[in-house]
């Protein structure tokens, strides 16, 4: 991973102490530096120095997007409201900030935002609305309340759902969340554990520095037979625990370099559950995130482990392949022909707090970026080329710098022969020195599991 010189680094830092530089100059160098955490400082800088220019606006909207999009979330909500004051006579809905009340694990302050007016005619807002309000009940464990939200939701727009209509997925969407919602009344009452469904404030951060955290398979098999994947993608259909325990193993190896052997599984049990047709379909959600993730935690069999370890669903049938998807509480689905290591790494990755590399924007605006960072993995056509972490997740999840991880794809016997020699951690051969990493073993040569 490349990095800006030490003499980089201390000629910017004293050129702007000492300079008086001009809020043009400070937004050049924040472009040029490839540092996301130095466009960090000279968008404060900026900011903070300047905070009656035009571009001391524009400067602190880019650095609320960088806080965000390196999982800063307290920090990039105190630089937002500096320019967005909260207001009780607020007419427009701010997503923005809700977002980030979500995320910083503000639900009072979302659910607080979101009961204002019945729903009126504004159908995608106030869908929205519901979706952040679910999520904030469903954190606090409040079912109960979270079905009777959305009932009042269809009261006014279940009639919107004609068929081949604009609205009708979204309809039997929140006609499918209700029914999930009511499920979970039946199995834990209208007030419940918290539930969340995506990556939160310490949902599974505090798990980065453990050893042997417990990881549970469960084969989705279809009820009736016609419905599963041709045989060749059938990875691991018909195998019993010594196989799945060797693919923890795979894991551990990858996970022992990148995060310094400070992070590791331990394989938990492996199960089988017989799956009708409509259920975890992305059709039979209406192609609505949430509800399949409220699906998920329905499951009585994954509800009791939603939070206690990761879980990993192994769809064995034929409408479900290509899927991949971090359901939050640490519960993945995964399509049997994505059972491969380097994938199930990147979505245990999420569950431990690392999200992707969103740079776009910026991009856009001149900001440029190491090209060597290369996120939590890259692909090409659907393949992936790489995994690395960059620098916002490092941060995250205090694991030391690594290179990137390219995949060599070695054969089972090709696996047995390296095994003997994988006795020492790969990451004791890796420098955490940024300036000047030492030179190491091919990727190959670390992991040739992956």
């Amino acid at each position: 991973m490349r990095f800006p010189s030490k003499f980089t680094c201390l000629f910017a830092a004293s050129f702007m102490t000492i300079t008086p530089y001009t809020p043009q100059q400070f937004l050049s160098l924040a472009k040029e530096d490839v540092s996301v955490s130095n466009k960090i400082s000279i968008l404060k800088r900026l900011a903070d120095s300047f905070p009656l220019d035009i571009l001391a606006k524009s400067a602190r909207e880019n650095l609320v997007n960088l806080l965000v999009d390196t999982n800063r979330y307290e920090e990039a909500l105190l630089e937002y409201r500096k320019d967005h004051p909260e207001t009780e006579q607020a007419q427009a809905v701010d997503f923005k900030l809700l977002e980030m009340l979500l995320r910083t694990g503000r639900y009072n302050d979302v659910l607080r935002a979101t009961a204002g007016p019945e729903p009126g005619r504004d159908f995608e807002r106030d869908m929205k609305l519901l979706e952040l309000r679910v999520q904030a009940l469903l954190a606090k464990g409040q079912f109960g309340v979270a079905r009777e939200g959305v009932e009042r939701w269809l009261d006014t727009y279940e009639a919107d759902g004609i068929p081949n209509g604009r609205f009708e997925a979204d309809v039997h969407s929140l006609q499918f969340l209700k029914r999930h919602l009511m499920t979970l009344e039946r199995i834990d009452g209208s007030q419940g554990k918290s539930l969340f469904t995506a990556s939160v404030p310490d949902s599974f951060q505090h798990w980065s520095k453990r050893r042997d955290v417990p990881i549970v398979f469960f084969k989705l098999i279809p009820a009736h037979p016609g419905g599963q994947l041709h045989e060749p993608l059938l990875a691991g259909r018909h195998e019993g625990d010594d196989y799945f325990e060797a693919r923890v193993a795979d894991l551990n190896r990858g996970f022992s370099y990148l995060s310094g052997d400070q992070f590791s599984l331990s394989f938990a049990g492996l199960h089988t559950l017989y799956v009708k047709e409509g259920d975890i379909d992305p059709e039979s959600s209406g192609g609505h995130l949430l509800t399949s993730r409220v699906y998920i935690h329905t499951i009585p069999q994954l509800y009791k482990l939603a939070g206690e370890a990761f879980v990993v669903l192994l769809d064995y049938r034929e409408q479900s392949d290509g899927e991949a998807a971090y359901m939050g509480d640490g519960l993945i689905h995964l399509s049997a022909s994505k059972l491969q290591t380097l994938i199930v790494m990147h979505e245990i990755l999420h569950g431990l707090g690392a999200t992707h590399q969103e740079w776009n924007l910026l991009e856009a605006e001149g900001y440029k970026f190491d090209p060597e960072d290369r996120g939590l993995m890259t692909f090409e056509h659907g393949e992936i080329l790489d995994l690395g972490l960059e620098e916002k997740n490092r941060a995250l999840l205090g694991w030391p710098q690594v290179g990137v991880v390219r995949p060599g794809f070695a054969t089972d016997t090709e696996l047995a022969e390296a095994a003997p020699h994988l006795t020492t951690s790969a990451a004791a051969q890796e420098t955490t020195t940024a300036l000047a990493p030492a030179p190491r073993p091919s990727s190959s040569q670390l992991l040739p599991s992956l």
